[in-house]
C-alpha cells in the first residue's frame, strides 16, 4: 500500500447527471484528485473504484439549450470501471490513459548507451566500412557516401516529480488547478464531511456523508489491516492523505 500521495488527472464523460441545478445532463469535464492510489471498494457483489483526497471537478453540462459550467470541490471520485461511455470505448472516467504524477519524486540521472550514426560524404576512391551509395559521373571525382558508427554513453537526468507537477498543472490545467489551491489555502479542504463526492454510479455529486452512496463500502485493499467500513473508512483515508499533502505543501500547493 503507498504511503505518498500522487496527483490524478482524469478525462470524465457521463450522462443523464444530476448536477444539482440540471438534471439529465450530459456532463464533461477533468477531475484533479490527490489519492495515495486507485482504491477498490466492494458492497454487497458490487465492486467499484475509488479516488479519495481532495480534489476538483471542472466541466460543463448540457441539457437541451441550457448549458452550464460546473466546478465542485471533491472528496471523492467514485467510479464503476465497467462503465462504458455510449459512443467510445472508454470508462465514464478515463482510467486508461491518466495523467499520474508523484510531486514527491526526486531527481534522478540515468546513464544509456547509445548508438550515434553519422552520414558522411567524400570524394574519391574511399574504402568505407559502412557504404550506402556510390555516384559516378562523367568527368567528375567519384562521391562516396558512408556513415560512421560510435558508441556513447550519455548521462540523461530526467526532471523531479514537483517541476513535472508544476509544468502539468501550470499549464492548460491552470483554470482547474487555481481554485484547488484558492480553495486549499482557505481551509476548504479540512472537513470532508462538506466537500462532494463524485459519484459516477449514481450520476449525480453526492455528499461524503450521503449515507445511500459511501455507508458499506470496505476497501479492498485494506481488507485484514481495517476493520472500517463505510463513510468512517473514507474519512480515515481522506484523513491521510491531506495529512500528506499538508506536510508536503510545497511540492503539492504552488501559485500559478
Amino acid at each position: 500500500m503507498s504511503t505518498g500521495a500522487l496527483y490524478w488527472l482524469l478525462e470524465v464523460e457521463a450522462y443523464d447527471f444530476d448536477i444539482g441545478v440540471l438534471k439529465d445532463t450530459d456532463l464533461a469535464g477533468k477531475a484533479l484528485m490527490i489519492s495515495r492510489q486507485l482504491w477498490s471498494v466492494i458492497r454487497g457483489d458490487k465492486v467499484v473504484s475509488i479516488l479519495v483526497g481532495p480534489g476538483i471537478f471542472k466541466g460543463t453540462a448540457t441539457s437541451g439549450n441550457r448549458r452550464v459550467d460546473v466546478v465542485e470541490h471533491l472528496g471523492a471520485l467514485l467510479f464503476d470501471p465497467t462503465q462504458l461511455r455510449m459512443d467510445e470505448p472508454l470508462p465514464v472516467v478515463d482510467i486508461i490513459n491518466p495523467e499520474v504524477i508523484d510531486p514527491l519524486g526526486t531527481r534522478k540521472q540515468e546513464e544509456i548507451v547509445t548508438i550515434i550514426r553519422k552520414l558522411v560524404i567524400e570524394k574519391g576512391n574511399i574504402l568505407a566500412a559502412n557504404p550506402l551509395a556510390k555516384v559516378t559521373q562523367d568527368a567528375n571525382v567519384p562521391r562516396t557516401v558512408h556513415y560512421d558508427e560510435m558508441i556513447r554513453r550519455i548521462n540523461v537526468s530526467h526532471i523531479s516529480g514537483k517541476q513535472r507537477a508544476q509544468f502539468i498543472l501550470a499549464g492548460t490545467n491552470g483554470p482547474m488547478y487555481k481554485p484547488f489551491v484558492q480553495s486549499f489555502e482557505k481551509k476548504g479542504y479540512l472537513q470532508p464531511d462538506r466537500l462532494k463526492v463524485m459519484a459516477t454510479p449514481f450520476l449525480k455529486f453526492s455528499s461524503f456523508v450521503d449515507i445511500q452512496v459511501m455507508s458499506d463500502w470496505r476497501i479492498v485493499e485494506k481488507a485484514g489491516i481495517d476493520t472500517m467500513t463505510g463513510i468512517e473508512a473514507m474519512r480515515d483515508e481522506y484523513e491521510a492523505t491531506l495529512s500528506i499533502v499538508e506536510e508536503n505543501a510545497d511540492a503539492f500547493i504552488f501559485e500559478l
